[in-house]
C-alpha cells in the first residue's frame, strides 16, 4: 500500500498485509488487513500517529520516504499493541530526535511491551493538545476499547478523528476511503465482535464522544477511512443495541455422525418456525477451529440464542465444543438463551463440564438436550418439541424486522 493523501497535510503512510489470514492467533481476517500510521505536518512540525506491525516495517519507511517525509518532529502513539507500535524505534533511527508522546498509560506500557522508557514521552491527557502550526492536535482519552490505554486525536482545523481501534476493520485495500460496500461492513462487523463487544458498556461512551466532535472523517488504525462517519456511528449503534434477531447459532462438533443428525434437524425444525440457524462447523477440517469460531462470534453480535452441540469425549465436551463455548463467553454476547444437544457413547458429564465453561455468559439455560448413541426416531420427535419451545423463545424477545 504508497502513501496516500488524505487532506492538505495529513497522508496515510502504513502499510497493507494482504495474506494476512489471522490477527493475535484468534481472529479470522477474510479480507486482510491493514497498520494504518498517518502523517500530520503543519507549519511548523510533523507528527506521525502510530506505526505498523514490525513484519512491514520497511513498507512504512519507504512509503516515508516516496512521501518526501524529511521530518518528523513527534511520534504520536495511540496505543501500545506491537500492531501500532513495533516500528518507532525504526522511526527513532531516523529521525533520533522526534519526540514520543502519549498518555501516561501508554507509556507505562510502551515501557513494558516495548522497552521505551516512561522518561522518554512528552506526557498528553484528556483534552490536551498538540499544535503542529495550523494543525491541532487534541487527544481524548478511550480506555477499554479494547485495552487501558487507547487515545483518539481530533485534527481540529480538518476534523478528522484519528480513533485507533476504534471503528477499525480488518480490510485490506489500495484505496483511502471506505464504499460502504457489503464486504467492508462485515469486516467492520468481524472487528467490532471480537474487538469491542467484550467492552460494550464502555464502547457506546465513545460511540457518543466520537460523534460529539462531528467529524467530516473518521481514520481508523485498521482499514480504510470512513468518509461518511454516521455510516460506521450508525453500525455500532445497531451493534451495541440490546436488540436481538431471532436467529440461533450453533457451533457444532460430530465424531461419528449422531450429533450431527441432531443438528441437521434443529435446524431444519427452527427455520419451519421461521427462525434462522447458523451452523458452524468448527472441527471437520484443521483450520475450521481458529476459522468458524472466529465467525461465530461475529454470528453472535445480535443472535438471539446459542446452541452449542457435541459429542462426549472422556466423559466431557469434546475439546473443539469447550473451545467454542469459553470463546463465546468471553466475547459477553447478549443472546437471550444457551442450549447444549448432543450425543454420547456409554456415559457423560458434558453437561456440567459445559456450564462451568459459560459460567460467565449472561443467559437463560435450556435443559441440556443428550442422546445415548444414535439419535432413534422418539429422540427425534423429541427434539423436533425442543425447536418449537425454543423458536418460541427467541421469537418473544427478539425485535421485529419493522422495529429495527
Amino acid at each position: 500500500m504508497p502513501a496516500l493523501s488524505i487532506c492538505d497535510g495529513v497522508m496515510e503512510v502504513g502499510s497493507a498485509h494482504d495474506d494476512r489470514h489471522l490477527f493475535d492467533s484468534l481472529m479470522p481476517t477474510t479480507f486482510g488487513t491493514t497498520y494504518n500510521a498517518y502523517i500530520v505536518a503543519g507549519s511548523r512540525a510533523t507528527a506521525i500517529l502510530d506505526t505498523v506491525d514490525p513484519e512491514k516495517t520497511a513498507t512504512l519507511m519507504r512509503n516515508l520516504a516516496d512521501a518526501k517525509v524529511e521530518r518528523i518532529d513527534y511520534v504520536v502513539c495511540l496505543h501500545t499493541e506491537q500492531d501500532h507500535s513495533g516500528s518507532v524505534r525504526a522511526v527513532l533511527e531516523k529521525w533520533p530526535d522526534a519526540q514520543l508522546v502519549a498518555s501516561k498509560k501508554v507509556a507505562e506500557f510502551m515501557a513494558t511491551h516495548n522497552h521505551i522508557p516512561e522518561s522518554r514521552f512528552l506526557l498528553i491527557g484528556e483534552g490536551d493538545v498538540l499544535d503542529l502550526g495550523g494543525k491541532t492536535l487534541r487527544f481524548t482519552l478511550t480506555p477499554f476499547a479494547h485495552w487501558p490505554d487507547n487515545t483518539m486525536a481530533f485534527l481540529e482545523e480538518d476534523r478528522i478523528l484519528f480513533s485507533n481501534d476504534l471503528f477499525g476493520s480488518h480490510y485490506s485495500t489500495e484505496k483511502i476511503f471506505a464504499t460502504v460496500g457489503r464486504d467492508q461492513i462485515q469486516a467492520a462487523r468481524d472487528y467490532f465482535a471480537e474487538i469491542f463487544m467484550p467492552f460494550a458498556s464502555h464502547v457506546k461512551k465513545y460511540v457518543a464522544k466520537a460523534r460529539s466532535f462531528d467529524p467530516v472523517m473518521v481514520a481508523p488504525s485498521h482499514g480504510p477511512v470512513w468518509w461518511r462517519p454516521e455510516a460506521v456511528f450508525s453500525l455500532y449503534d445497531e451493534w451495541l443495541s440490546d436488540d436481538v434477531k431471532p436467529v440461533v447459532v450453533i457451533p457444532f462438533v460430530t465424531m461419528h455422525g449422531s450429533t450431527g443428525i441432531l443438528v441437521e434437524r434443529l435446524a431444519s425444525r427452527l427455520a419451519e418456525h421461521g427462525v434462522s440457524a447458523i451452523c458452524r462447523d468448527i472441527a471437520s477440517e484443521p483450520p475450521n477451529l481458529m476459522l468458524e469460531t472466529g465467525h461465530m462470534v461475529s454470528d453472535l453480535v445480535d443472535a438471539a440464542a446459542l446452541i452449542v452441540a457435541a459429542p462426549t469425549v472422556l466423559g466431557g465436551a469434546h475439546p473443539a465444543a469447550a473451545f467454542a463455548a469459553i470463546l463465546a463467553t468471553a466475547m459477553k454476547p447478549h443472546v437471550r438463551y444457551f442450549g447444549l444437544i448432543g450425543s454420547f457413547g456409554w456415559g457423560t458429564r458434558i453437561a456440567e463440564m459445559m456450564e462451568s465453561y459459560t459460567a460467565g455468559l449472561k443467559a437463560e439455560r435450556l435443559e441440556p438436550f443428550l442422546v445415548k448413541g444414535l439419535p432413534t426416531d422418539e429422540d427425534l420427535l423429541r427434539l423436533d418439541d425442543y425447536a418449537a419451545d425454543l423458536a418460541a423463545k427467541v421469537k418473544a424477545v427478539s425485535k421485529p424486522a419493522a422495529e429495527k
